[in-house]
C-alpha cells in the first residue's frame, strides 16, 4: 500500500503539485520585490524631503532625516558627510559636529567608514579652534596602518600652526618612511624653523647643527644655505659664507637674488669686489632671466666708475628694457649731473613699488616681502622672486 502511494505521489501527484509550487514561489518573490520597491520608494521620498528641507534652510529637519537614512542604509553615508561639509563651510560648526558625532555613536557604523567620519569630526573641531580635540582624532586615524594622507596633512598643519616643529618632523618622517619622498622638502623647512628659533635664543651652535640637518634631509634647501651663510657671516667667516651662498645656483637659481646682498657683503669684507663682479657677470650670462642689471650696474660703478657703468647699462637696457634698467640709468645720470632735485627717480620708484617682488610658484599669490611659507596655499619654499 505504501509502495503504491509512493509511486502515485512520485508520478501523477507531482505533476499536479508543480503548478501550485510555482505559483507559491512566484507569489513570494513578487511580494518580496514589492516590499523592496516600497522601501526604496520610502527611502527616495525621505531623501528628497531631506533635500527640500535643506534648500529651504531647514537644516535641523534635514539633519534628522539624513541621520535616519544612514541607519537604514549605510550606503547613504556620503550624503551625510557632504551635508556635514556644507555645515562646516557655512560656519554652522555645531550642526556639523552633531551630525558626525551621531554617526560615530551608531553601533552599526561599518568599520571601513569610521576613519572617514573621524577625519570629518576632527575638521569640525579644527575649524572650531579646538586643536587638542582635533589632534586627538587625527592621531587615532594615523595610528592605523592604513591611515590616510589627508589625516597626515591635517595633523602636520596643526603642528605648524602651534609651531611644534619636532612633532611635525616626527609625523612627516613617519610618512616619509612609507615612501612619500615629497616630504623631504617640508621636513627641511621644519629644521630651518627650529634653527631660526635657536638663533633667536643665541644658541648659534645648535642653530648651525639644525640647518646642517636640513641640508642633509634636502640638499636643495635654499633656506638652510642662507641660514648657514648668515651664521658664518656673524662669525666673520666670509669665505665659508660665500661657498654656502654660491651653492644656491645649483639648488634653485631662481632664489639667488635673495642672496645677492649677502654675497656683496662678504666680498666687500674680503676686499674682492672684482671677484664678485666676475661671478655675477657669469650668472647674468647663464641666467639672464634673473635680471641682475641693477646690481651689476651698481657694482661696476663702484669698481670701475661711471663710464663703464653707463656703457654696461646702455647695452643692457637695449637688450632687456625694463623699469629697473631705467631706474639705474636715471640714478647714474643724476649722480653725474648732481641733479638732486630731479623728480624722475621718484616717479620710477613709485611705478616699481606697484609691482610685487615675489610670487608663489604653486598658487600665484604675490607679495612685496619674501616668506618661506605661502599664506594662501601653505606651500613651503614656493615664494620666488618675480622676473621683471
Amino acid at each position: 500500500m505504501i509502495d503504491f502511494l509512493h509511486i502515485n505521489f512520485s508520478t501523477a501527484w507531482l505533476i499536479y503539485l508543480l503548478p501550485l509550487i510555482g505559483f507559491l514561489l512566484g507569489y513570494l518573490i513578487a511580494r518580496r520585490r514589492l516590499r523592496k520597491q516600497k522601501r526604496k520608494l520610502r527611502f527616495s521620498n525621505d531623501y528628497f524631503q531631506g533635500l527640500n528641507y535643506l534648500l529651504n534652510d531647514q537644516q535641523d529637519k534635514a539633519l534628522d532625516i539624513f541621520i535616519e537614512l544612514v541607519e537604514t542604509d549605510w550606503e547613504t553615508i556620503d550624503t551625510s558627510l557632504a551635508l556635514g561639509a556644507i555645515f562646516r563651510r557655512q560656519g554652522e560648526i555645531d550642526k556639523a559636529i552633531k551630525l558626525h558625532q551621531n554617526l560615530l555613536a551608531r553601533p552599526s557604523l561599518p568599520a571601513e567608514y569610521k576613519p572617514t567620519v573621524l577625519i570629518a569630526l576632527a575638521k569640525d573641531y579644527l575649524q572650531a579652534g579646538w586643536l587638542d580635540r582635533a589632534e586627538g582624532l587625527f592621531k587615532e586615524v594615523v595610528a592605523d596602518e592604513s591611515y590616510t594622507e589627508e589625516a597626515q596633512q591635517c595633523l602636520m598643519s596643526i603642528y605648524e600652526s602651534e609651531q611644534e616643529w619636532h612633532q611635525a618632523i616626527n609625523i612627516a618622517r613617519r610618512f616619509q618612511r612609507r615612501g612619500d619622498t615629497r616630504l623631504a622638502k617640508v621636513i627641511a623647512q621644519y629644521y630651518c624653523e627650529l634653527s631660526q628659533q635657536m638663533i633667536e635664543q643665541s644658541d648659534f651652535n645648535e642653530a648651525d647643527a639644525l640647518a646642517t640637518q636640513a641640508l642633509n634631509v634636502d640638499k636643495n634647501c635654499v633656506r638652510a644655505s642662507i641660514i648657514l651663510a648668515d651664521l658664518a657671516i656673524n662669525r666673520g667667516r666670509f669665505q665659508k659664507a660665500i661657498r654656502f651662498l654660491q651653492q644656491i645656483e645649483l639648488q634653485d637659481v631662481r632664489m639667488l637674488p635673495l642672496a645677492i646682498e649677502r654675497l656683496l657683503q662678504c666680498y666687500r669684507n674680503t676686499s674682492s669686489l672684482n671677484k664678485a663682479l666676475s661671478y655675477l657677470k657669469s650668472i647674468d650670462a647663464k641666467h639672464p632671466e634673473l635680471f641682475l642689471v641693477d646690481t651689476l650696474t651698481t657694482l661696476i660703478y663702484e669698481v670701475s666708475g661711471s663710464e663703464d657703468a653707463m656703457q654696461y647699462l646702455a647695452d643692457a637696457a637695449i637688450k632687456q628694457p625694463s623699469l629697473i634698467a631705467l631706474k639705474s640709468l636715471v640714478n647714474i645720470q643724476d649722480n653725474r649731473q648732481n641733479c638732486a632735485d630731479s623728480i624722475i627717480p621718484s616717479v620710477v620708484d613709485a611705478i616699481i613699488s606697484r609691482h610685487h617682488d615675489f610670487q608663489c610658484s604653486s598658487c600665484g599669490y604675490s607679495a612685496n616681502t619674501h616668506v618661506w611659507l605661502c599664506p594662501t596655499c601653505h606651500s613651503w619654499g614656493s615664494m620666488t622672486p618675480k622676473i621683471d
